[in-house]
């Protein structure tokens, strides 16, 4: 059977099934990896028991198995996310990809004690822009040359002893902050705080109108 340069023509412009599979299975896989990894990353990771009505404390086992875990997560989240900086067309060089994801992961872990909204939407943003930069776009990969390079400077790369000490010592420390002062003491005032249950405000009408639209009106 002869093939004209007609039919070769559009055997090119055709959709291929093994293609739309095979895209699929990158979102798919690439979407259940990163809201597991954001999930994660937003909120606290010490877990508290309530001890009495709107008070929570830290078991002693339960603030052991942070101690030992949350180490091990910030390292897994910053390595997750210097891949992906690692393979995407993004002009960074090997210790500007460290300086970017650890700077995301401090960051998201400062806002996931400090305020769930900021924290959401700081863990999920970056890495789906990447993501999709690399699969919708033509030039999204790192290639070639350059790819190979920045591959071997980057795994010549390492941590200082101060960056480990920001990436694993600052957690500790917004920890300890969100648990003494957040947990022990603002909570029970009244006032909420990221990983706690929400406050049940009543709306006092004497306060002005930017008082009243943050507070949650209570249900009948």
């Amino acid at each position: 059977m002869i093939t004209t340069v007609a039919d070769t023509v559009a055997q090119e412009l055709q959709v291929h099934a093994g293609d739309v599979l095979q895209l699929t299975a990158i979102l798919v896989g690439s979407m259940v990896a990163i809201v597991a990894a954001y999930r994660a990353m937003q909120r606290p990771r010490l877990v508290l028991h309530a001890t009495a009505p709107g008070q929570y404390r830290a078991r002693r086992r339960d603030f052991w198995q942070y101690v030992v875990t949350a180490p091990l997560l910030m390292v897994l989240w910053s390595s997750a996310l210097e891949l992906i900086l690692l393979f995407t067309n993004n002009g960074l060089t090997a210790t500007e990809i460290g300086v970017t994801a650890v700077s995301i992961v401090v960051a998201v872990r400062l806002f996931a004690h400090l305020s769930h909204e900021h924290a959401h939407e700081l863990a999920k943003s970056i890495p789906l822009t990447i993501v999709t930069l690399l699969i919708v776009t033509s030039n999204g990969w790192r290639t070639g040359a350059e790819f190979d390079r920045t591959v071997q400077e980057w795994l010549r790369t390492t941590t200082s002893g101060p960056t480990d000490l920001v990436l694993i010592g600052g957690e500790f420390l917004i920890a300890a902050l969100w648990y003494w002062v957040g947990v022990r003491w603002w909570y029970v005032r009244g006032h909420d705080v990221p990983g706690l249950p929400r406050q049940t405000h009543v709306i006092d009408p004497a306060h002005d109108l930017a008082d009243r639209v943050s507070l949650r009106r209570t249900v009948a």
